[in-house]
């Protein structure tokens, strides 16, 4: 209801009294807000709650030559002042409004790219800062400057970082707080830490007071000098210290931390940046107090200083007491044990909805940088809900509706229903149905001994469960398991890709009606789920949870269609009048997205031509039966329009959506006693599925040494090009050359290679440290695989220089570097020796009997192992091999391959974002709800996100991280995996073909080779067999090889079944294609499938050759502030540049870094 007490001023964004309305326009906050809003160069880009949180551009005035030529701005600090006065006039307005802010700069500029010459916008963003009346402008402009020109130069040449020695102002020379080393070369950071860890030696600023920095820390992976982005490699390699840097600004004071550790650490070094004529110099703080006390006090009493953010405290007390941007690591307590407890979710969900979207794409028009473009800007149009209950389908219901504002009615319609299915669910807790319970359940009843949720024997509190809906008898279980079972107190929505498209379209909507929304976030504007609470009362809310469920399913709703069998469609069926209908609906509809770009066409009464459902998407045609299939539906369904005909897409794609899920849920419920509408993603439901199929109980790490050595060693599948072209020449290809060396190329991958890892001994309990002595006993060539104890170890290793043409393409032991002439960390097998590696003991072995040599085992981690897994996923992989519903075969497939990714979980990546609708709440007396000006002014408050005038995301700092995973789980089978695939290459292929063998191409589990030999599939008959799955082969292939050991874990398979592989050309990792008789095979990572189509294998021989780059014009959506766009992007698709190894001068033949060859 309008307010008429208060007039509302456009200008100030604020509500002021109707009879102080004319004074208010004579103050000098309206004044100064009148002229900024006329100011050339001045705009507001966004703003919430009553201007209360506001984006403004600022844009540079462009000067000018006497010729009358336009000057572009020559430096970013000759920008910022450039602008002063207009921000100066932002900020004094904001503050004369507000009393305090807190604000943040963005720098956009123009950068050309080295790789390519493209130019592409990056934008350089400084801290949020508090700002009070008292605050002075020029000095907040030369801060602002100098973090943002820092950043710049870093981006620019990845880091100056500590260079020659610098001598410390006489200022802060004087408080005697800090030790300066003398040192002459580049490595002032590392004599800093020395200095730290040595505090008692006679002269501290002489570098020949203390051991050689090598011979005590860890500098693997470290770029000299050392730049501020470098320590967090350092703080990894080195687990029990931690650093922060602080800096100084032009008057001396103290400034910072311009980095912060993470986590606090045993031995903490805090360190000042010095930096003069361009160079940079680490020097060590060894009394923070003492350096930073004359900025804050002229007093001498005691002070205890925070060193994270510089400020003081009287009292132990209150320093304590403070609440800072620290990060607290939190661990599990000793012997603390995951095992399934989630026996709640071993019950039906009562009541799923399944929706959609369908959207009208706008014709748009936006340059966001040099090489992209919006081209359609995607508006909700109409929507379809299907309610599934889960005890009575005559509750089952199906609502539809388009119209421009969709968004709102989907929301209202929602929330409506919501209401009643609460009052039915709060019918069944408060008043359930009576137990039915005939003379079989009174035996059943009498016989259990077990509770038959939790397994457990039962004593003295055995109780009958049953259904509160239908009063179905259940089972024996114990109370306290009754207990637990009862109704959820929430609902599932779920859509098929919330979270990259349908959540954009109405969470704005959402957001506008009273309830609180909490997203489980990647970052501001993409969720995984979210949950919306309803208001039923005034003081009663129940959670709607928005889930998607591409997250279980991981394909499209048009391929899950076609997997689904006709008996499975239950709620479509029921929504068809005759089988006609039925037949025509089951498969996934065909529309004409780009046509519908604007409400007219809804009303035009033909199917459009077949041309007009051209996907640009895609950028492909419909096909003439696809076109068929359209008019069919159009006469069999009498529609008369187009907007008919959207409104039974949406209801028939809903329909479909629900029956697959609902057939995923019985699936799920038969093998595994598990419902996944409790569940948020596959992962988290398949790590649950195994926790109650094993009962396996594992030990979570309550040691951050052991967390860290574990993390270290975590390195992913291993992706290279080592041979970069090779053409076949054998006698089952018409174009053979008999006078040439008879040669086959054969691509093979192993069948799912993280599901039989998973199968080998793993760790699960009695973690232990192990030092270097202990170390020293360990035969680890003898140590069995199926040994009751196994290792993870840190190891030295050296690599032969005699080994490095035999494993140039594939060498052992993996790393994370930056290579040289590269800017990015990239995980790379090399030849170089190792130290401090982190590799699994059963590795190691294969290491060392390649030849590899174990120079020193620095420590251990020692642990109980057993193949508690297989189970589980012999359990899938038998459940697949006899399934003939190809529906069914992609779900256990993707329960085996999901539950690996649980297993390498990073709660440390995790980042906290409130979505937020109120500015201030006055009525919320609990403060359960969370208001843009509570997050605002908390000290972790990070960054703000703003959608529209009443709602924003804000981002806070994490303030505590729980380390409760067990990762050595997915750091074991990443290891056991690799393991797998070079003891099949060296110990199988190399040893076998020797050097008439070359590994062209590798990717995680899948081999490319160029093979001498007069007949491969010969030698796979003869001697391979028992390494191959060959049920890929048809029955009378020309090889007579038998197909066998069809989808067996661990076994190698002929990628092509049998077809003659004719040539291959790879340019890099993820970027190659392969040519037969018939067709190519074409993969290029970065780009969208419609670029993809259009190239040739000739595309890329071409770029190998001559070393021209090949662009093409990615589509893809694209969503800014929860509006998606269609946009256009001019992207790179094919190049030659590959730094993961040395390339040599045919553009062919190439080298591991670390081979002796080579010189660089």
């Amino acid at each position: 209801m309008p307010n008429f007490k208060t007039i509302f001023c456009s200008v100030c964004q604020k509500s002021i009294l109707r009879k102080a309305f004319p004074g208010h326009l004579r103050s000098n906050i309206h004044k100064n807000n009148t002229v900024l809003h006329y100011d050339v160069g001045v705009e507001t880009v966004n703003s919430a709650f009553k201007g209360r949180i506001v984006s403004y551009r600022i844009s540079a005035e462009r000067e000018r030559a006497p010729n009358g030529e336009e000057l572009a701005i020559t430096s970013p600090l000759h920008f910022m002042h450039s602008i002063s006065s207009r921000l100066q006039k932002v900020l004094d307005s904001a503050i004369a409004s507000h009393v305090s802010v807190k604000v943040n700069f963005e720098l956009f500029v123009k950068v050309i790219l080295p790789r390519d010459d493209s130019m592409e916008i990056k934008s350089f963003t400084t801290e949020n800062i508090p700002l009070f009346q008292n605050y002075t402008f020029n000095d907040l402009l030369e801060n602002v400057s100098q973090v943002i020109c820092k950043k710049i130069d870093e981006f620019q040449e990845k880091g100056s970082g500590g260079s020659s020695y610098i001598d410390l102002p006489k200022k802060i020379r004087a408080k005697k707080a800090c030790i300066n080393v003398r040192n002459s070369d580049e490595y002032c950071f590392a004599w800093t830490v020395m200095s730290a860890l040595y505090p008692d030696v006679k002269n501290p600023n002489r570098v020949s007071s203390y051991p050689y920095f090598t011979d005590v820390l860890n500098v693997d992976n470290m770029h000299f000098p050392v730049s501020l982005k470098d320590i967090k490699t350092f703080e990894i390699n080195n687990n029990d210290i931690s650093i922060n840097v602080y800096g100084i600004d032009e008057k001396q004071n103290i400034i910072g931390p311009l980095y912060k550790t993470l986590i606090r650490k045993k031995t903490h070094v805090n360190m000042l940046l010095l930096e003069k004529d361009g160079k940079s110099h680490y020097c060590l703080i060894k009394d923070l107090t003492k350096l930073v006390r004359n900025q804050v006090t002229k007093h001498h009493s005691k002070l205890h200083f925070c060193d994270e953010c510089l400020l003081f405290f009287k009292s132990e007390q209150d320093h304590d007491g403070h609440v800072c941007g620290g990060v607290v690591t939190l661990l599990p307590d000793s012997g603390t044990i995951m095992q399934f407890k989630n026996y709640h979710c071993m019950q039906d969900v009562p009541f799923v909805i399944y929706a959609d979207f369908e959207t009208i794409l706008e014709p748009y028009s936006e340059s966001t940088g040099a090489c992209t473009a919006k081209v359609q800007k995607h508006l909700p149009a109409a929507f379809a809900y299907y309610i599934v209950c889960n005890y009575d389908n005559s509750r089952n219901h199906l609502v539809t509706y388009r119209g421009t504002d969709c968004a709102t009615v989907f929301v209202k319609s929602l929330k409506k229903d919501i209401k009643k299915i609460y009052k039915l669910i709060k019918s069944a807790s408060e008043s359930p149905v009576p137990i039915i319970y005939d003379e079989e359940d009174q035996k059943n009843f009498e016989r259990a001994d077990n509770c038959y949720l939790c397994s457990h024997l039962l004593i003295d509190d055995k109780v009958r469960d049953h259904c509160h809906f239908t009063g179905k008898y259940r089972g024996a279980a114990h109370s306290s398991c009754n207990l637990k079972f009862r109704i959820p107190k929430f609902i599932p929505v779920f859509f098929h890709n919330l979270s990259g498209y349908d959540c954009h379209l109405f969470i704005r909507e959402l957001s506008s009606f009273p309830g609180e929304i909490k997203v489980i976030p990647k970052n501001k504007e993409n969720y995984i789920s979210f949950t919306k609470f309803i208001q039923i009362s005034s003081t009663n809310f129940f959670a709607v949870r928005f889930v998607d469920s591409f997250k279980f399913l991981g394909t499209s709703l048009e391929q899950l269609a076609k997997n689904l069998q006709q008996k499975d469609y239950i709620n479509l069926r029921a929504y068809c009048d005759n089988e006609s209908q039925f037949t025509l609906l089951r498969r996934k509809g065909v529309y004409p997205y780009s046509y519908m770009s604007n409400w007219q066409v809804y009303e035009e009464k033909n199917l459009p031509p077949i041309e007009k459902f051209y996907n640009n998407l895609t950028d492909e045609a419909l096909s003439e039966s696809d076109y068929d299939h359209a008019k069919n539906v159009w006469h069999c369904f009498n529609i008369t329009n187009l907007g008919e005909y959207t409104d039974l897409y949406v209801k028939s794609d809903v329909l479909i959506l629900s029956d697959i899920f609902e057939k995923f849920r019985k699936t799920c419920k038969i093998n595994y006693d598990l419902d996944p509408a409790f569940y948020l993603t596959a992962p988290s439901l398949s790590f649950d599925a195994m926790l109650l199929k094993t009962k396996v109980k594992l030990e979570l790490l309550s040691d951050l040494e052991m967390i860290r050595m574990i993390q270290k060693g975590i390195r992913g599948g291993i992706c290279l090009c080592s041979k970069r072209y090779a053409k076949s020449n054998n006698h089952y290809q018409p174009n053979y050359d008999p006078s040439q060396p008879s040669r086959y190329l054969m691509y093979v991958d192993c069948n799912n290679l993280y599901g039989f890892a998973m199968c080998s001994y793993l760790p699960y309990a009695d973690f232990k440290l192990i030092n270097e002595k202990e170390c020293e006993k360990l035969d680890i060539t003898n140590i069995p695989n199926d040994n009751d104890y196994g290792y993870i170890l840190e190891v030295d290793l050296e690599y032969p220089e005699k080994l490095h043409d035999l494993h140039n393409h594939l060498p052992f032991c993996a790393e994370n570097f930056t290579p040289p002439g590269a800017k990015n960390v990239k995980l790379i097998p090399n030849l170089y020796n190792k130290y401090n590696y982190i590799i699994h003991y059963i590795h190691l072995k294969t290491c060392i009997q390649n030849g590899l040599r174990l120079k020193k085992i620095h420590k251990g981690i020692s642990f109980r192992q057993s193949p508690y897994l297989k189970e589980y996923i012999d359990l899938n992989t038998h459940l697949r091999q006899n399934s003939n519903s190809l529906f069914e075969q992609d779900f256990f497939k993707l329960l085996n391959n999901s539950i690996f990714g649980k297993t390498l979980e990073d709660t440390e990546r995790r980042v906290d974002v409130k979505l937020v609708s109120t500015w201030r709440d006055e009525r919320n007396k609990t403060k359960k709800m969370f208001t843009a000006e509570q997050l605002i002014s908390r000290p972790n408050f990070h960054s703000v996100s703003i959608f529209d005038e009443n709602l924003v995301a804000i981002q806070l700092k994490r303030e505590k991280v729980i380390l409760d995973k067990p990762i050595y789980i997915g750091f074991t089978v990443l290891e056991l995996s690799k393991n797998h695939m070079y003891d099949f290459h060296y110990s199988v292929m190399k040893n076998y073909y020797n050097d008439k063998l070359s590994l062209c191409y590798t990717d995680t589990d899948s081999l490319l080779y160029c093979i001498e030999t007069n007949d491969f599939y010969s030698d796979l008959k003869e001697n391979f067999l028992d390494y191959f799955d060959t049920s890929n082969y048809v029955l009378d292939n020309c090889f007579d090889i038998i197909p066998k050991n069809k989808k067996v874990p661990g076994l190698f398979k002929d990628e092509l079944g049998g077809k003659i592989l004719l040539e291959f050309v790879g340019l890099r990792s993820k970027l190659y294609s392969l040519r037969t008789n018939s067709y190519e095979v074409k993969k290029a990572k970065g780009v969208k499938k419609n670029v993809t189509k259009k190239l040739k294998f000739s595309d890329y021989t071409n770029v190998l050759s001559t070393g021209k780059e090949l662009r093409g014009k990615n589509i893809l959506f694209k969503t800014i502030k929860h509006q998606i766009f269609t946009t256009e992007q001019n992207k790179v698709a094919l190049s030659r540049k590959d730094d993961k190894r040395f390339i040599a001068k045919d553009n062919i033949s190439t080298l591991s870094w670390g081979h002796y060859y080579i010189t660089v």
